[in-house]
């Protein structure tokens, strides 16, 4: 009897014990990371795969399919992001970014111009994710 209740217990252990051993947790992407994520969706034109990154405010209030069809219709078109820096006080953080864009319709070989423009987005951290904040 101690011997089956032994065997069962520790057959019990081997099961939790393989249970644990599955696929590890991917980690959370950095704030970093989230930020230039965005700008590459923006860039590639995948405006739904952008509005996700928006904060939970954000996207309750506009609907993903609208958020899509008003990029849709910016007469830009972005080429290329790079992280200049960030600095945090708590739970929001400034992002600062370079972008390469290129003005769409302009009149001339004004249309065919790139240029390059910092800007400075905000980001806030809410249960231990960051979100960009538009406001």
């Amino acid at each position: 009897m101690k011997l089956q209740m032994l065997t069962i217990f520790l057959s019990s252990l081997l099961v939790v014990g393989l249970a644990a051993c599955g696929k590890p947790a991917e980690p959370e992407p950095t704030l970093e990371e989230r930020a230039v994520v965005r700008w590459q969706h923006l860039i590639d034109r995948d405006f739904q795969a952008a509005w996700e990154y928006y904060s939970p405010g954000f996207r309750q209030t506009t609907p993903q399919a609208d958020f899509a069809r008003d990029m849709e219709r910016r007469p830009i078109r972005w080429h290329s992001v790079e992280l200049l820096s960030l600095e945090c006080e708590e739970d929001v953080c400034r992002v600062d970014l370079q972008i390469n864009y290129q003005p769409v319709g302009a009149p001339g070989a004004q249309s065919q111009m790139r240029l390059d423009r910092e800007i400075e987005e905000q980001w806030i951290r809410l249960d231990g994710q960051w979100w960009y904040s538009s406001s």
